[in-house]
């Protein structure tokens, strides 16, 4: 039983419904133009300091309505207020001066005495209706319309709490107004995808690391790519790195800790709290356990074996002269690796144990003694067999491309969480088609079940509204675009971060069932937001007096009731990461 539905105030709060109408908000850009539109009621609130205190906060109000089958009230979310006196409506700049300063003086001494004072309040609808039942806030999906003159009364604690919060949820930060956390469901925020929005400053990168830790912790079979331009997330996430991570770069750090530390956005915070001594004593162990890899862009696809199959059937069958003893070769090929060794068409030859790879080279060395040095054949084979020998001699490791790191969530045991530090853009956009054209063709074609989540910050170098094919933004705007098309049905989601909404790719912007909004500077990009999302222009242009950490949740699926904008205060990430790291220590 929730006790409180409503919060009294001790009796201060008294409002009723004057007028609701439509917001209509015309946006020019040099994109073009937009009409954006929202319905917005105005409320008469009685005048209160204490009162005045409290709608400063966001809240929510529930508007009676009357009907033959009893009543119920309408869930509206408060957007602005402003404290209005009587004699201020008739006060004008033009009257003489010494008459202006009596009335602001008469306004000033009568505020919270005199009848003539109110709140004027506006609010958006959530759509929402609650009835109560038993004592029990009940909310169900309706788009009525209140009735002029009908009381309105805020909403307590326990009631927003019933309304937004999931029971078994996890916390994407505190409800601003409410001091309680926000609970969502976290595998719905992944699967659905998810944008982070907001300006330099606002907290992206403190945010998307959050978020991404819980869920790690909340998904077992969840593994996490991110693609990071500016290099923020490898120190941000760099005790989950520590404990089952990798970071895979296109840099060279030829002075290992020193050079790394170099290209990293360290934030300052984390300097002035534990000093760069501290960071770097945890990034050396990162180079000393071979977490730090190189990241290779001119590496081609791994070969399967199902292609090396089908090189040395067409080859060997197209000449008498190699037919008969290809045929007893190829048996041995198709009896060992896939009768003996149980291993698919699909795996690739890089990934075969060293038994597999001797018994591979054996064969191949048996075909090339019965062909010509000369031949296109034996030059294919020669070049298969130092290609599976890379990484194997002198005790180096084979360079890593895009694809293969794909072909990595074949297995069981990836790494929780890979960061790709790629810092030029051109480079950045043909190792993200290359690692989600694969993934996806993997998922389609291989069956894998693994949960996989990509990243993308700094987006609007990913999913450009204007695309060209020399600088590879053609090719990532279709593959991400792909991927939060169809990605879902394969278990392969997408979480991006940006803060120029107006030059992101709309269809795929549209994708995305959850998003958190901060301060966006441009009004355009606000815009577009409220557009994309069906936001109430009242709401989003709260966003501009947020603080760092602050942010705007909407969420057509991860929350409660969808579509229910709430404004949360992030948790630090910082804090976590200070604490898990100081753990490893113990």
């Amino acid at each position: 039983m929730i006790e409180g539905i409503f919060d009294k105030m001790g009796g201060k709060f008294v409002a009723r419904l004057r007028d609701q109408s439509t917001r209509v908000t015309p946006v020019k850009s040099k994109e073009g133009e937009m009409v954006v539109s929202s319905p917005v009621a105005t409320l008469e609130v009685k005048f209160d300091f204490e009162v005045l205190s409290r709608l400063h906060e966001p809240s929510f109000i529930g508007i009676e309505r009357k009907s033959p089958s009893g009543v119920s009230y309408l869930i509206y979310e408060i957007a602005t207020i402003k404290p209005v006196h009587f004699e201020m409506l008739g006060l004008d700049e033009r009257l003489p001066t010494e008459i202006r300063k009596e009335y602001l003086q008469a306004v000033g001494e009568s505020w919270g005495v005199s009848d003539e004072t109110w709140i004027d309040l506006w609010a958006v609808p959530t759509k929402y209706n609650m009835t109560v039942k038993d004592g029990i806030p009940v909310f169900s999906r309706e788009s009525v319309v209140p009735l002029a003159g009908s009381r309105a009364y805020l909403l307590s604690k326990q009631t927003v709490e019933k309304f937004l919060c999931e029971e078994k949820g996890v916390s994407v930060g505190s409800l601003l107004g409410f001091n309680m956390p926000l609970t969502v469901k976290p595998d719905s925020l992944v699967r659905y995808h998810t944008g982070i929005f907001g300006f330099t400053g606002s907290g992206k990168s403190n945010l998307m690391s959050y978020l991404i830790r819980e869920a790690v912790k909340s998904d077992p079979d969840l593994s996490v790519v991110i693609f990071d331009v500016a290099g923020e997330y490898s120190i941000n996430l760099l005790d989950m790195l520590l404990e089952n991570g990798e970071i895979y770069s296109t840099e060279n750090f030829r002075n290992g800790t020193a050079s790394f530390m170099d290209s990293q956005a360290i934030p300052e915070t984390l300097e002035e709290r534990q000093g760069t001594g501290f960071i770097e004593g945890y990034v050396d162990l990162l180079f000393k356990e071979g977490r730090v890899k190189k990241l290779s862009l001119s590496v081609q696809k791994a070969i399967t074996l199902g292609q090396l199959f089908e090189t040395l059937e067409g080859s060997l069958s197209s000449k008498p002269e190699t037919r008969l003893s290809g045929m007893r070769q190829l048996r041995e090929f198709t009896g060992y690796f896939y009768g003996n060794r149980n291993y698919d068409e699909s795996t690739g030859i890089q990934d075969l144990d060293g038994e597999a790879k001797r018994m591979l080279t054996a064969i191949l060395s048996g075909i090339m003694e019965n062909v010509s040095d000369k031949s296109n054949i034996y030059k294919q084979l020669s070049s298969i067999v130092n290609y599976m020998d890379e990484g194997t001699s002198s005790g180096e490791e084979a360079l890593t491309s895009p694809s293969s790191l794909a072909e990595r969530f074949k297995k069981p045991d990836s790494p929780k969480v890979t960061v790709n530090y790629v810092p030029d853009p051109d480079r950045a956009r043909k190792a993200v088609s290359a690692f989600i054209n694969e993934l996806l063709y993997l998922k389609k074609t291989s069956g894998i079940r693994k949960k996989v989540l990509v990243v993308l910050d700094e987006a609007q170098e990913f999913i450009p509204d204007r695309t060209r094919s020399d600088d590879y933004s053609d090719q990532s705007n279709s593959s991400v675009e792909s991927l939060l098309r169809q990605g879902r049905k394969y278990r392969a989601h997408c979480w991006i971060s940006t803060q120029r909404v107006a030059h992101l790719n709309t269809n795929a912007l549209q994708q995305l069932h959850s998003y958190f909004v901060s301060t966006l500077p441009r009004y355009y990009d606000r815009m577009v937001i409220a557009d994309a999302f069906s936001l109430s222009t009242d709401i989003i242009e709260k966003t501009t007096e947020l603080e760092t950490g602050q942010w705007l949740f909407v969420s057509y699926k991860a929350t409660k009731q969808k579509n229910v904008p709430a404004f949360i205060q992030a948790p630090n990430n910082e804090d976590i990461l200070i604490n898990n790291l100081k753990k490893l220590n113990k």
